[in-house]
C-alpha cells in the first residue's frame, strides 16, 4: 500500500499524495458547484504547463509539519508565485497541501496534533504562510491518524483549522484514504469542518486492482454510507500507473494506447476510464474531481485534464464564462489600472484578441498578449495589438467630473492609435502614440476626458491601430493634477567607484498633498521615502552604467514620474583579481552587465530579459549559490583560483565570520549522523521566524528551509538524507540576530 522514495523530491504517490497539491480544473465561473482538483509537486512540472483555464483549484505539494506546529520551507517559492499569479489571472484558487506520505509523516502530525498550544502555532503559522503568498485555502494529508488518540486529535485540529481558514474566506479540505481500516480514523466531526474531501481511489493494489472503475463506486458508496454529503466528495484519479509508477505521460510516450488501462504489464487510467469516473461524478452528485498529479498528464491531443473538461463541459452545458473584475476587485477612479488587469470571462466577454496564444508568455495563460515590462515600478505590459482588438475593466467612478487620462505607451513607429470607452461611449477621443524608439521606451501620452458621472462602469481600452505596447492609464481629477517630481541629486552623468553609495534627492509638489516617493533603477524600485526632503541611498552600487527615476504618488493616486538621470560606476576586475568587484548583495538592483563577486568566483548579470531575475530573491538567484543563478548570472571567473581549487576549509570559511561560543543558540548533536539528519537548535528566548542554511566546504548550499513564528525555544530541523562526511557552515538568522556556526558530519 505505501511506497516511500528517499528523496521527497523523487515522490510519486499517488493516494498518499494526492491531497497535497489541490487543483480545480475548470473555471469557477463556467461551473461553480463541480471541482476539479489537481495536485501540483514542487518537485516535478513547471508553472506554465498547467491548464489554468480547465482548473478550479491547485493544491501545491508539500509543505509539513514540525512537531511544535512549526512548517518546513516552501520548496521552489517562486514556482509557487508563478502558478498563483496564473492561476488568480483565470478565477483559479491554489492551496497548500500539508504533509503528504514519508517515513515521519504520522509523528510530526501527532505530536503537533496531541498539543493545544502546538496546533496554534501551526494554525497560526499557515495564516501567515497564506496571506505571504496570496493562497486560498489548504489541503491536509496526514496519512493517517487511525490509531490511539489520533482519529480525535485530527478532528480537533481540522475543526480548529477550519475556523481559521473560514472566518479568513479560505477553503480546507483533506486528502482520504478511500475505504476501509484508513479511512476508518476519520470521525464524522471533520465533515463538518471542512470543504470538501479529496478521496484517494487509488493503490487499492499493485497491479490491476490500482483504481479500476469499481473501486471508484465501491469508495463513494463507502463515503455515502459514512454520512458524507455526497456535495464533499470529490473523486480521486491517478494519472500514474503501478507496478512501475511511470507516469501517464510516458507511458504514452513508450506507445501504450490512451484509450486502454494496460500496457506491459502495467495498469492505468486511460482517457475512457477516466471520462467514465468523471460521469460517475456527476451520475452521483458529488462534489468534483480530483487527481493526482498535473506534471504525469499527456501533452496535448491525449492529455486527461483536457478529457475532464470534455466531460464537464458536456454535462454543464459548456455555460459560458460570466465578466467579473481581474482578482475580484473593482477599480477606482481616480486611481491607475494596469493593462494586464482586464476582467475576467474570456475571449468576447472581457477582451477580444484575434491571436491564439500569449505571445510574451507572462502574466496571465488566455490569448492576450503580455510581456514583462521594464517601465518604472516593473510588473507587465500588454503588446502585440492589432487593429480591432479591445481589454475591459470593471471600475467605479468615485467622483464626477472632466479627468485627465495619461497612458504609458511605447512603438517603434509613429501614428498608431487607440481610444478608450466607458460604457460604449467614447471618452478619450483618438490617442495617438508616439515612436518612442524601442518597445520597452516608455512615455506618457496626456489628454483629457469627456464629463464622467459617478457609479460602476465598464472601461474598454479598443486598439484602432496595431503594434504598441501599453502599460497602464491613469484618471486624476483635472481640479487635481498629477504632482511634480524631478531629481536634483545625483547630477545627469555624474559618475562613481564601486562599490559606490549614491544618494539620491528629489522634489516633489502637489496642490493637496504628495504622499510619497519612490525611487526606480530601470524599473526595479529601489526604496521610497514619505516625507520631504525626498530621498534614498542606494549602496554597494556594482560597476555599470545606470538610469535612476523617482515617481511621485499624491493623496489621490495621481502619480508622475520625473525624467531619468544617467550614472556611471567605474571599477572592476584587475590584474585577475576581484578587489575592485562589488560583492553581490540580495536585491541590488543590478542591470544587463552588472559584476558582482561572489563565493570566491566573478559574474556578470545577463542581459534582458534575464536580467531581472538578478535581483531576485537569493536562494534563488544569487550568483554561484542560488538554485537557478545559472538564469540570471555568468561565470567572469574565479577570483582567486588556487584557493578555491585548495579546498582548505579554513580558507573557504574565511569569507564568513562565525563564533563557536556565540551566545544565544545552541546547536545539537554535532557532529551529526547522516543517516539521521535532524538537529535541534535551542534558542535562549523564542525566536519568532528563523531561518535556516546549510553550505559545504565550497560554499554550495545544500539546504534552506524557514519556520515561521516559532513560540517554541526549541526548533527541530530536517536536514538533506545522507549527506557527505565534512565540515559544513550552519547558518541561523531569526529577526534580530544571525549566527554561523561550523557542524560537522561522520
Amino acid at each position: 500500500m505505501r511506497k516511500f522514495y528517499t528523496s521527497i523530491r523523487k515522490l510519486r504517490r499517488g493516494a498518499l499524495f494526492v491531497a497535497l497539491v489541490f487543483l480545480q480544473i475548470i473555471s469557477i465561473d463556467s461551473f461553480s458547484q463541480f471541482k476539479v482538483v489537481g495536485y501540483m509537486p514542487s518537485w516535478s512540472g513547471t508553472a506554465a504547463e498547467i491548464q489554468y483555464s480547465k482548473l478550479t483549484h491547485i493544491n501545491y505539494s508539500f509543505i509539513r509539519p514540525t512537531t511544535t506546529g512549526g512548517l518546513t520551507a516552501v520548496d521552489q517559492p517562486g514556482k509557487l508565485q508563478d502558478i498563483v499569479s496564473r492561476a488568480h489571472a483565470v478565477g483559479t484558487k491554489v492551496g497548500i497541501a500539508v504533509g503528504g506520505w514519508s517515513d515521519l509523516n504520522n509523528q510530526d502530525f501527532q505530536s503537533m496534533a496531541a498539543n493545544a498550544s502546538y496546533r496554534s502555532n501551526f494554525i497560526n503559522n499557515l495564516i501567515s504562510l497564506i496571506n505571504q503568498y496570496q493562497l486560498d485555502g489548504v489541503d491536509i494529508d496526514w496519512e493517517y491518524p487511525v490509531d490511539g488518540q489520533d482519529p480525535a486529535n485530527f478532528s480537533t485540529l481540522m475543526t480548529e483549522l477550519g475556523n481559521a481558514m473560514h472566518s479568513r474566506g479560505k477553503f480546507l479540505t483533506a486528502a482520504v484514504s478511500a475505504q476501509g481500516y484508513y479511512a476508518n480514523g476519520v470521525q464524522s466531526a471533520v465533515f463538518n469542518a471542512v470543504d470538501f474531501l479529496n478521496i484517494m481511489v487509488y493503490d487499492g493494489g499493485n497491479g490491476a486492482d490500482h483504481a479500476p472503475y469499481s473501486y471508484a463506486v465501491s469508495s463513494l458508496d463507502y463515503w455515502a454510507g459514512r454520512g458524507l454529503p455526497a456535495s464533499k466528495a470529490v473523486l480521486g484519479m491517478p494519472f500514474y500507473a503501478r507496478p512501475s509508477w511511470k507516469s501517464f505521460r510516458t507511458l504514452v510516450n513508450e506507445g501504450a494506447n490512451p484509450n486502454s488501462d494496460t500496457y506491459n504489464g502495467d495498469y492505468y487510467n486511460g482517457i475512457t476510464t477516466i471520462k467514465a469516473k468523471t460521469n460517475l461524478a456527476f451520475d452521483r452528485n458529488i462534489g468534483g474531481v480530483m487527481f493526482w498529479e498535473i506534471s504525469q498528464d499527456a501533452i496535448g491531443q491525449y492529455s486527461l485534464v483536457s478529457a475532464i473538461k470534455e466531460v464537464v463541459d458536456q454535462r454543464t452545458g459548456g455555460n459560458p464564462q460570466t465578466q467579473s473584475p481581474y482578482g475580484g476587485t473593482v477599480r477606482t477612479i481616480p486611481g491607475t489600472i494596469e493593462a494586464e488587469h482586464y476582467d475576467l470571462g474570456g475571449q468576447g466577454v472581457a477582451y477580444n484578441d484575434l491571436s491564439s496564444g500569449n505571445s510574451g508568455s507572462a502574466f496571465r495563460s488566455d490569448n492576450v498578449d503580455i510581456e514583462a515590462s521594464t517601465d518604472t515600478g516593473g510588473g507587465y505590459n500588454v503588446g502585440w495589438v492589432q487593429a480591432g482588438e479591445w481589454l475591459e475593466y470593471t471600475v467605479n467612478v468615485q467622483t464626477a467630473g472632466v479627468y485627465s487620462l495619461q497612458v504609458r505607451v511605447a512603438a517603434t513607429s509613429a501614428g498608431k492609435t487607440f481610444h478608450i470607452e466607458m460604457n460604449g461611449a467614447n471618452i478619450s477621443g483618438t490617442i495617438t502614440v508616439p515612436n518612442t524608439g524601442d518597445w520597452q521606451a516608455w512615455q506618457t501620452v496626456t489628454v483629457n476626458t469627456t464629463s464622467l458621472t459617478t457609479g460602476q462602469k465598464v472601461m474598454r481600452i479598443v486598439m484602432d491601430s496595431g503594434d504598441f505596447n501599453i502599460n497602464k492609464v491613469t484618471f486624476s481629477n483635472s481640479s487635481n493634477p498629477a504632482p511634480s517630481v524631478n531629481i536634483t541629486s545625483p547630477a545627469n552623468g555624474a559618475s562613481f567607484t564601486a562599490p559606490a553609495s549614491i544618494t539620491i534627492n528629489a522634489n516633489a509638489s502637489d496642490n493637496g498633498s504628495v504622499s510619497k516617493v519612490e525611487f526606480f533603477q530601470e524599473g526595479t524600485k529601489l526604496g521610497e521615502d514619505t516625507s520631504s526632503p525626498y530621498s534614498f541611498t542606494w549602496t554597494n552600487v556594482a560597476a555599470g552604467s545606470y538610469s535612476i527615476t523617482a515617481r511621485a504618488t499624491d493623496n489621490q493616486n495621481a502619480t508622475t514620474t520625473s525624467a531619468a538621470v544617467s550614472v556611471t560606476v567605474t571599477g572592476g576586475n584587475t590584474g585577475g583579481g576581484c578587489s575592485n568587484v562589488a560583492q553581490y548583495v540580495e536585491n541590488g538592483g543590478y542591470v544587463a552587465g552588472s559584476r558582482v563577486k561572489n563565493a570566491g568566483s566573478e559574474y556578470e548579470c545577463k542581459p534582458y530579459p534575464y536580467n531581472g531575475w538578478c535581483n531576485g530573491a537569493a536562494w534563488a538567484y544569487a550568483p554561484g549559490t542560488g538554485s537557478y543563478w545559472q538564469d540570471a548570472w555568468t561565470l567572469i571567473g574565479t577570483c582567486s583560483s588556487a584557493r578555491i581549487a585548495s579546498n582548505n576549509t579554513a580558507e573557504v570559511f574565511s569569507e564568513v565570520s562565525f563564533d563557536e561560543d556565540v551566545k544565544g543558540l545552541s546547536i545539537y548533536p554535532n557532529p551529526g549522523n547522516p543517516k539521521h539528519p535532524t538537529v535541534t537548535l535551542q534558542f535562549e528566548k523564542e525566536p519568532g521566524s528563523v531561518r535556516v542554511g546549510l553550505k559545504d566546504v565550497n560554499g554550495v548550499q545544500v539546504m534552506s528551509s524557514e519556520f515561521l513564528n516559532i513560540k517554541s525555544k526549541s526548533l527541530d530541523v530536517q536536514l538533506p538524507n545522507n549527506l557527505p562526511q565534512g565540515l559544513y557552515l550552519i547558518r541561523v538568522n531569526t529577526a534580530d540576530k544571525a549566527w554561523v556556526k561550523k557542524y560537522l558530519i561522520k
